[in-house]
């Protein structure tokens, strides 16, 4: 007689986690082994203000979170079922990270979202793919056929985060990006409002003086769409 729980469990490890583009057609990344753990983490941001009241001279003030990453490990083997070479799931990973050839022609590169689900269960619904590091563990004639492979997710949009914006005077609704490598405010501001002049406001609510120059790894904070259009028209 056989054991529901056991039969439970095994119907449950044949369902497979996957990662698949949702605004540009790829084929999906469906892995062959399910992943044993999935590492997420959530950063909090602070800014040091110097108050000479406050013990030690100064204080630190919250201004929002970044975005979360996930750390994923998938397991790839050339002899699994269904056979496929590591290299091809490899290549399908880095196209998931190059720019898309419509942001390309817009002159906004950005690589397409991607989704990362298991089964029915969507765990990340908006990220994109930050990094991936790969450890080949098994060759055949010098040809990798066995590679471990992490991949760092990065979610989008942000979350909203309450509370007013000090360079505004009174915005309802802040919420927070991290720049990486590539962005500029134009680009931001397609994503976030789809249209690129709306780079004027996230100048104006950041207190950036040179739009050109946004460091890699800054926190903006990202008005609300309303919000930024009174930006826009306090900025004119």
């Amino acid at each position: 007689m056989s054991n529901p729980v056991a039969t439970a469990a095994l119907s449950a490890s044949a369902v497979s986690a996957y990662l698949q583009t949702t605004d540009f057609p790829l084929p999906p990344v469906v892995f062959q082994y399910n992943p044993g753990a999935l590492t997420e983490v959530i950063e909090a941001h602070y800014r040091r203000i110097n108050l000479p009241s406050a013990p030690g001279g100064s204080k630190q003030m919250f201004i929002g979170t970044a975005p979360s990453h996930m750390t994923v490990e998938i397991q790839l083997d050339a002899f699994a079922v269904p056979p496929l070479p590591p290299q091809a799931t490899l290549a399908q990973l880095q196209t998931m990270m190059n720019p898309t050839p419509d942001s390309i022609a817009l002159n906004n590169p950005m690589p397409p979202t991607v989704m990362f689900g298991w089964g029915p269960n969507i765990i990340m619904d908006q990220a994109i793919i930050k990094q991936m590091s790969v450890t080949h563990e098994r060759f055949l004639l010098g040809v990798p056929t066995r590679a471990k492979v992490r991949v760092e997710l990065e979610s989008i949009p942000f979350g909203s985060l309450p509370g007013t914006n000090p360079t505004s005077g009174g915005l309802a609704t802040r919420r927070t990006r991290t720049v990486v490598e590539g962005d500029t405010l134009a680009s931001i501001a397609y994503q976030e409002y789809n249209d690129p002049n709306y780079w004027r406001a996230l100048a104006e609510a950041n207190g950036i003086d040179d739009p050109l120059r946004v460091k890699t790894g800054s926190v903006l904070m990202v008005p609300e769409k309303r919000d930024a259009q009174t930006l826009l028209g306090e900025a004119s």
